[in-house]
């Protein structure tokens, strides 16, 4: 089965041979979601979201130790990403109003596997995650 959105994003940078797909949150609140995903108990990456003060997407970026800040920026500066992973600064306006010192929302993903090298499939994860953590009730507020 071929799949499309998010689902392809996943499957893009899941070991093809693995057997057993386990996902463990400490956090799923936005700005403090930390999500580790494992394949036959093998963490493959991690997903995160933060709030932050005044921060630019490549001061962000620093933090993430796979994200060669000169290797692919988007054209409005809104994220960067490389081979194994990226950064994204999110609208959310919703639970920004709980955070007023702290005024961005970022995401970051993060893929361990060392020998995964893969821009694009690291950017279609990282925009899939920004966009399902955008999409969001904690975001938008609830459905009417």
């Amino acid at each position: 089965m071929r799949h499309t959105g998010a689902a392809a994003a996943l499957d893009a940078v899941l070991p093809k041979n693995g057997k057993n797909l386990e996902a463990r949150a400490s956090s799923r609140e936005v700005g403090r979601t930390h999500c580790e995903v494992f394949v036959d108990d093998k963490a493959v990456f991690s997903a995160f979201s933060e709030w932050k003060a005044d921060a630019s997407v490549r001061k962000v970026a620093r933090s993430n130790p796979y994200v060669d800040l000169d290797e692919h920026t988007s054209e409005d500066g809104t994220y960067m990403w490389s081979g194994r992973g990226g950064v994204r600064r999110i609208p959310c306006p919703v639970a920004a109003k709980d955070h007023p010192d702290l005024n961005q929302l970022f995401v970051r993903v993060l893929i361990w596997d060392k020998n995964f090298s893969d821009a694009d499939a690291a950017k279609k994860l990282l925009l899939a995650y920004g966009k399902s953590v955008t999409d969001s009730a904690d975001c938008k507020g609830p459905v009417s």
